[in-house]
């Protein structure tokens, strides 16, 4: 003999995330509304790197000087672009130091380190600290 059910069969029970997911995406949402106001557009300022005296001798050598107008100088020697490799001499050195005017346009500082006959030589950028005040 068979005893009736008066309750339905009880159902599997699965797993809804919708709730977690739609909680995930409020909290993105306040997020990047928060971080998004707390920096206003005119707010942030670079100050560019300057130079009021430099003593050369205390740089690195060979130090390749480069202005605002492209014209290059190698340990104080004027030259041009393409005198470069020949004036570092048959045994090329473990690096050559650039220290290029802050008004130097990046197309000119590139052209010159992908230069074909410096191909191989290290070049290392030299920047300089500016201190603030008076104290030199």
């Amino acid at each position: 003999m068979r005893k009736a059910r008066l309750l339905p069969p009880p159902r599997r029970k699965e797993a809804d995330f919708s709730l977690a997911i739609v909680n995930i995406v409020l909290l993105l949402v306040f997020f990047f509304l928060i971080t998004g106001s707390l920096v206003q557009n005119g707010e942030i300022e670079i100050d560019l790197a300057e130079t009021a005296e430099l003593p050369l001798e205390r740089l690195p050598r060979p130090l390749l000087l480069i202005d605002a107008t492209g014209a290059m100088a190698l340990d104080g020697v004027p030259l041009q672009a393409d005198q470069i490799a020949a004036s570092l001499g048959e045994t090329l050195p473990e690096a050559l130091y650039l220290l290029a005017d802050g008004g130097l346009s990046a197309d000119r500082l590139m052209a010159l380190t992908t230069r074909p006959d410096l191909a191989g030589l290290s070049l290392r950028l030299i920047t300089l600290h500016v201190r603030s005040g008076g104290d030199g």
